[in-house]
């Protein structure tokens, strides 16, 4: 198993995950992929797919074709459309949304180029920090899956900007995006907004208004009749929020059609569904299930299943679980799954936080009630959460496919509008995972074709290494194929929580969060020319965010085709040097080499030199005579970030206690003690720091700029500010005394600031 390069091993070394990469062409595809979920029922289910089956899939003859590096985290599905006409060519189309508020239009039928056909990007993102905000990291851009109209060529996204850098008020807007270049179309893009009369949480003079503060796009968007729905979740259940939901012509963006709010008179009741978009049925009616929040069966509708019209998003019916009051208090989401429709049915299959998998019909939702009645069904599947269900309309029946949280992917049967009491079948992934990401996909309803796609990560280790399953649908204890079985070939990548994977067309499309989309399918005969490089990101190895580099700072290059196949990490030589080269592999800013940390297909670990001065620097990867083409990265004389401790840019810091424990919300630092602090990108230091060298004996290098820390709002005394003693060059240690004025907490924001230069503030310390 490979270690990810958030990893922070002695306080000395960050390493990555790899991404292998081989090409592969492939017949023109036919079925699309428009919506979340691949249906408005949102059923996770391609059942026209006669190309991957038990047959094919195998490691002999499947793995991945492609790695196409993106600017950043992608938690979207990516979604699929045929005979795209751009430039006068048809061509079949990838459509990938970035957590960097990008989407790319990526050519299907050459999958050797790391171009995109078109790439279009809203505007400056949302920095995770700015809310205290961590369960997403390091920046909100677009967090929803698009939606797709192919006869009017059109697809529907929502970005999330900070306009200014001098604001904290987030913009959410619609946009309307052409297929054939991206450009906006039928009068878009529109902020979004509205407010509906209340008394509930936030109210203002009898009115609660969208606070885009608030709020977190997070359910994927839906389409139908020529309405767009786009709903609302809060940041991790705090602050004055709401469950929204809002109608826009399709034709026309300006013209929003109707708003619903789930607790007008009251507080929470979020719709967020892990991603799921909301349910559409034939009869024209929605379906969204809340999570934690009030609930009074009159305007409140917290832990409840909601049928509403379309397009005028008027309640009709609702389902809430006996429990609902303490599952709120107990943060039990009854929303995590969102609602499936099954197919042939009147039933609405969901699951949610308190383990406990849920059937109930469509037509007489039963309002509060218990957990069984006529109309309501449930089963208790785990003792942990679903935040995932998928389902494959057998030829002998329905079968729903359940993932426990840290536990097994299981199958249920539906049998005469009954889930059975226990699962048939069940895969237990070789290393747990707390989410995951399903799909399944067969020739119809017919057995033996059927196959669940499964995606899992590595959240043990603290860096989730991702791992892509192909199992048997009708036997899951068979898995026919897994990305880890022909080593670094096949290995996916960082994993992307809840995501689907969008299978089409012999191809799965597997988004990850280290901003790349891997492409399996059947591998190609003979041998394929090897693609040339290309960088797509450069970020801070300690925040993972896009800002100008500073002298010395560890960064992360992103890209595809970069380096070796097989990862390589750094080493030391005799003279505690670090590499310049990996598998011939180098990294250059300005022809200057940088020492290597870590180097692979789709990413590189490097120290930027200490003599790079900018105000720009031109950057290139070399390997095995192949160089990339150089890309012009800004260069500031500071750019300080500070390290966090599970290595994902955001949350409790890699914090050294004055008793050298490690700061945990579990281990808090008291007021008026010292503690310690790791970061990067202080710029250049006195005495001057050598590349790449070990910082072993004093006089240790200061920083040659000033330093303050603040805690949450409170300036603490820094009573040292330089280079890391025993840790190479461009790893820094600041000592900081708590302010006796800190409140205390269990995360209390961190601002490191390096001359006029300020640190994102998503890394936090507990202070008792």
């Amino acid at each position: 198993m490979r270690k990810s390069p958030r990893r922070l091993q002695s306080w000395s070394i960050l390493e990555c995950f790899v991404l292998a990469i081989s090409v592969a062409a492939v017949a023109h595809p036919q079925v699309n992929v428009l919506t979340a979920n691949y249906d408005n029922s949102r059923t996770d289910a391609n059942l026209q797919e006669p190309v991957l089956n038990p047959s094919s899939v195998n490691s002999a003859s499947f793995g991945k074709l492609a790695t196409f590096p993106v600017d950043g985290q992608v938690f979207a599905q990516p979604l699929f459309v045929a005979g795209v006409q751009i430039g006068g060519v048809k061509h079949n189309v990838i459509f990938v949304a970035t957590m960097h508020n990008s989407v790319y239009a990526i050519d299907d039928g050459n999958l050797q180029s790391t171009t995109p056909l078109w790439k279009v990007n809203f505007g400056p993102t949302v920095p995770s920090g700015l809310f205290n905000f961590t369960d997403i990291l390091p920046e909100i851009g677009v967090l929803s899956t698009p939606v797709i109209d192919p006869s009017a060529q059109v697809m529907y996204v929502v970005s999330d900007t900070l306009p200014s850098a001098s604001t904290t008020e987030p913009v959410f807007q619609l946009h309307a995006l052409s297929l054939s270049d991206g450009h906006e179309m039928l009068n878009g893009p529109v902020t979004i907004a509205a407010s509906v009369p209340g008394t509930g949480s936030g109210t203002t003079n009898g009115s609660v208004a969208f606070d885009a503060s608030q709020q977190l796009q997070r359910p994927g968007l839906a389409l139908a009749n020529g309405v767009v729905y786009v709903g609302f979740g809060s940041h991790d259940d705090s602050g004055a929020y709401h469950g929204w939901l809002m109608s826009y012509d399709a034709s026309n963006l300006q013209h929003q059609i109707a708003v619903f709010n789930t607790s007008p008179n009251g507080e929470g009741d979020s719709i967020w569904q892990a991603g799921r978009a909301p349910a559409l049925d034939d009869k024209g009616n929605l379906y969204v299930i809340t999570a934690n929040g009030d609930y009074d069966g009159v305007t409140s509708f917290g832990e409840s299943a909601l049928r509403l019209s379309t397009p005028d998003l008027k309640l009709q019916d609702w389902y809430t679980p006996q429990e609902w009051g303490s599952w709120n208090g107990g943060d039990l989401d009854f929303g995590s799954t969102g609602a499936m429709l099954i197919p042939n049915t009147d039933l609405i299959a969901t699951g949610g936080k308190s383990g406990l998998m849920f059937l109930f019909h469509r037509d007489s939702m039963g309002h509060l009630g218990p957990d069984n009645t006529s109309t309501v069904q449930s089963v208790q599947a785990t003792l942990s959460s679903i935040f995932n269900i998928a389902v494959w309309d057998n030829q002998d029946g329905p079968i729903a496919y359940e993932f426990d949280a840290n536990s097994s992917l299981k199958a249920y049967r539906i049998t005469n509008g009954q889930l059975g009491a226990s699962p048939f079948s069940k895969y237990s992934p070789p290393v747990s995972s707390l989410y995951a990401g399903l799909a399944v996909t067969a020739n119809g309803g017919t057995n033996g074709t059927g196959i669940v796609w499964l995606t899992t990560g590595d959240y043990s280790s603290g860096d989730p290494v991702g791992t892509l399953h192909a199992l048997d649908a009708s036997d899951l204890s068979i898995e026919y194929w897994n990305s880890g079985m022909s080593g670094a070939r096949d290995s996916l990548g960082w994993f992307a929580k809840f995501v689907a994977p969008t299978v089409a067309n012999g191809r799965v499309y597997v988004p990850t969060f280290s901003n790349t989309l891997a492409i399996y399918g059947l591998l190609p005969q003979g041998p394929s020319a090897a693609p040339r490089g290309q960088i797509t990101a450069v970020v801070s190895s300690a925040s993972f965010l896009t800002s100008p580099i500073a002298p010395g700072e560890l960064v992360t290059i992103f890209g595809a085709n970069l380096g070796p196949q097989a990862p390589a990490d750094g080493e030391f030589d005799a003279t505690d040097h670090l590499s310049e080269s990996l598998s011939t592999a180098q990294v250059l800013f300005d022809g200057l080499q940088a020492p290597l940390l870590y180097a692979s297909s789709d990413q590189f670990n490097a120290i930027v030199p200490f003599g790079v001065a900018g105000p720009s620097t031109q950057l290139q990867v070399f390997f095995q005579g192949q160089v990339t083409s150089s890309t012009s990265v800004p260069v500031a004389p500071a750019a300080p970030a500070l390290f966090s401790l599970d290595r994902t840019g955001g949350g409790g810091g890699a914090i050294l206690n004055h008793d050298g424990t490690v700061n945990t919300r579990d281990n808090p630092a008291p007021r008026g003690s010292v503690v310690v602090l790791y970061a990067t990108g202080g710029g250049v230091t006195k005495p001057a720091s050598e590349d790449g060298a070990i910082t072993r004996s004093p006089p240790y290098p200061l920083l040659k700029l000033p330093v303050s820390v603040f805690i949450g709002d409170q300036p603490g005394e820094v009573l040292y500010a330089g280079a890391a003693p025993g840790i190479v060059a461009g790893v820094l240690q600041i000592n900081v005394r708590i302010p006796q004025t800190a409140q205390p907490t269990f995360a209390a924001q961190i601002t490191l600031k390096i001359g006029d230069y300020a640190s994102p503030t998503a890394v936090t310390l507990a202070v008792d």
